[in-house]
């Protein structure tokens, strides 16, 4: 098809124009276009015609060819991306799966999640403080928090973005500096935000101005609402014996919110927050289970594990939890519990956490022998962060005493290589069981004592 003169000569001037402009877009494009000639003829577009049907199949060919490389060109761009970013995909899908972890046998507190809600609703279009959930070791802040970060799209709309650290069980989490960047990772990611630049990450104080300025971009584009929860600011180093919390915003604008959690006592963080969030509407106390939700958590806990009790251990069980409305208590009586076997009489159930470990370390001894069990944990206790699996096994084979006591009483199964059997290792670790947390840190997974 060719433009012609009313007179019925050829438009050259269309015709140079549409050579200029096909000249154009394959210099713009010069891998994406391919030309294609044709005689003209008038069964042109008769399949047919075998020049036809070799352009035909030239064109499919070519189209084939062209979407597979930029499908894998743009995954391997993605790819490349997904590593860069693998640190902050690892600390959410921790804490993701840590929550889902402990949600799992949470009861209770609908009353006192509904008033937080209700709360949440109230602040969400002005300008408000950031709430504290306090109560005392054990509690269940932790569960209600997680719980809270489940039910957040119900309480403030689909839509809502929300944040959620457990601090302390990762190495990002354990200091002010690598969670305010995760969260600040995070954020700019959901709301389709630019990162913070290299010279940013590079000094704390400009870390917290843009953590701070980020806030206020969030809220001013009016649409989505943000939820930051950050549980058990006790295990903050920085927060830690501070008097003050300089990155904590001491106003939080509208559509953001700043949830916290802190454990109440003498000279504790909630003191530290006490002086600096002055509002006593800020501070909503975790009040103990009832005696029936502490039944309920306990059977919760028995139906997870696939465990029942017989009626004289129940009852057992009823009477050394008296009234006990402490969700971590109720844990550790039901991790010795769940130990129980049907023909046997168990021993009297401890009635503080401290006694509760004790018996532990006491049954893990009588099973294990005090020797291993006692390296063990101190080589886990005594490390920064944690230690890995591999790590662990290294350092038992090259202790002499370890190794002088397992191979006490068999031959080694080589003499030129002595090391720790693994097999021993894999029982003590089942046994420890909901005591050894996993830590992600620098992409491998530690191993540490769990104190939640």
């Amino acid at each position: 098809m060719v433009d012609r003169l009313v007179d019925g000569c050829l438009d050259t001037d269309a015709q140079n124009l549409l050579s200029s402009l096909k000249s154009h877009i394959t210099d713009m494009h010069p891998g994406v276009l391919k030309t294609h000639c044709l005689p003209w003829s008038r069964d042109l577009v008769n399949p047919k015609n075998k020049t036809h049907a070799r352009y035909l199949k030239e064109l499919g060919e070519q189209f084939v060819v062209r979407a597979n490389h930029q499908v894998l060109t743009r995954l391997r761009e993605l790819d490349t991306a997904g590593q860069e970013l693998a640190w902050l995909y690892q600390e959410i899908r921790h804490h993701l799966w840590q929550s889902s972890e402990v949600i799992q046998t949470f009861c209770g507190r609908q009353e006192l999640l509904a008033r937080l809600g209700q709360q949440l609703r109230h602040d969400d279009s002005k300008q408000h403080t950031p709430l504290v959930l306090f109560g005392p070791p054990g509690i269940g802040k932790t569960a209600l928090m997680c719980k809270l970060a489940e039910q957040m799209p119900r309480l403030l709309g689909h839509k809502t973005v929300t944040v959620l650290r457990l601090l302390g069980t990762s190495q990002m989490s354990s200091d002010a500096r690598g969670l305010l960047k995760s969260i600040c990772f995070q954020v700019c990611l959901a709301y389709g935000l630019p990162l913070p630049p290299a010279q940013v990450l590079d000094a704390h104080t400009r870390v917290v101005q843009f953590f701070h300025t980020l806030l206020h971009t969030v809220s001013c584009r009016n649409f989505e609402s943000l939820v930051l929860l950050l549980d058990a600011m006790d295990d903050l180093d920085s927060v830690r014996h501070a008097r003050r919390v300089p990155w904590l915003p001491l106003n939080c604008p509208p559509r953001v919110h700043l949830i916290l959690s802190a454990c109440s006592g003498a000279l504790g963080v909630l003191d530290t927050l006490q002086r600096v969030l002055l509002d006593p509407e800020a501070y909503w106390e975790v009040k103990p289970l009832s005696g029936n939700q502490g039944q309920q958590m306990i059977q919760l806990l028995l139906a997870a594990a696939r465990r029942t009790l017989s009626p004289v251990h129940t009852d057992l069980l009823w009477a050394s939890l008296p009234e006990c409305g402490n969700p971590g208590r109720l844990r550790l009586a039901f991790e010795e519990a769940r130990k129980w076997a049907s023909f046997t009489v168990p021993v009297p159930l401890a009635t503080t956490a401290e006694e509760a470990t004790h018996q532990l370390c006491t049954r893990l001894e009588q099973t294990h022998g005090q020797l291993l069990v006692a390296h063990v944990l101190g080589y886990i206790v005594s490390s920064r962060h944690g230690l890995s699996e591999a790590e662990l096994k290294d350092v038992l084979s090259l202790d002499d005493e370890v190794l002088q006591d397992v191979y006490r009483d068999w031959t080694p199964p080589s003499k030129e290589l002595l090391r720790f059997p693994p097999l021993l290792w894999v029982r003590l670790r089942r046994d420890l069981g909901y005591y050894l947390a996993r830590r992600p840190v620098d992409g491998f997974t530690l191993l540490a004592i769990a104190h939640r």
